[in-house]
């Protein structure tokens, strides 16, 4: 079973000069680079990959990626309402970018490695996030709808790969490590789970294995993303 993971286009979050992220509210749409970006990739899927099913965050910027893939595969998105984005604590978007890039979600969660649960007050722990990405796979798993398409966020699919590869060796102190795994705009990844638990490669977890990540959909003069990634992902 094949598992396509597109991360959103840029949001107007993303393309803000001066601040990491905004509040929810102004951030969380596509931005014009964006809808163009989500155009382009779609065109690119809908002609290249035979998707069947697209699975989607409920959040704004993924909702509009997804669209014209719908519009032009003719497939009705599902939306996975615990597929959001990391929740940020209530306030994050309307700190500084100096206070943003120290609250920033690889600082704090090893800052607080020894307790996977810890989060601040409104917003989301390792652990909390974790599951989420875990429920995600069972679903996939469960479901076992191949070519399945899922527009989510940067975060969320970063847990996705640790998770994949590391399975229960996915722990708070990689996180620095993780964060530093870039991310982009329409960046595409493609995810592979064996069912019958006969891995092809050994050192796979639970049936999971990376194919690629984050193979760009759009000409290079499009591609936006982070290196390590900030909120608004």
């Amino acid at each position: 079973m094949f598992v396509f993971c597109l991360r959103h286009g840029e949001s107007v979050s993303n393309a803000a000069v001066d601040a990491v992220a905004l509040p929810e509210e102004e951030g969380d749409r596509l931005s014009e680079l964006g809808e163009r970006q989500a155009w382009t990739a779609a065109e690119m899927i809908a002609e290249r990959l035979d998707i069947q099913r697209i699975v989607c965050s409920p959040m704004g910027r993924a909702r509009e990626t997804a669209a014209p893939i719908a519009e032009l595969t003719g497939l009705e998105p599902e939306i996975w309402e615990w597929t959001h984005e990391l929740r940020e604590p209530p306030g994050y978007g309307e700190l500084s970018p100096d206070e943003q890039q120290a609250q920033r979600w690889s600082n704090r969660m090893l800052a607080s490695a020894d307790d996977p649960d810890h989060a601040p007050p409104g917003g989301e722990s390792f652990a909390g996030l974790l599951a989420r990405v875990r429920r995600t796979q069972e679903r996939l798993v469960a479901d076992d709808v191949d070519r399945t398409l899922l527009v989510g966020h940067g975060i969320f699919l970063r847990f996705t790969f640790a998770s994949a590869m590391l399975g229960d060796a996915f722990t708070p102190q990689l996180i620095d490590r993780l964060w530093r795994i870039g991310s982009i705009n329409c960046g595409l990844s493609t995810f592979q789970h064996t069912l019958d638990g006969a891995s092809p490669n050994p050192a796979d977890i639970d049936g999971w294995r990376c194919v690629s990540w984050m193979a760009p959909t759009v000409p290079p003069e499009q591609i936006t993303g982070t290196g390590g990634g900030g909120a608004g992902n």
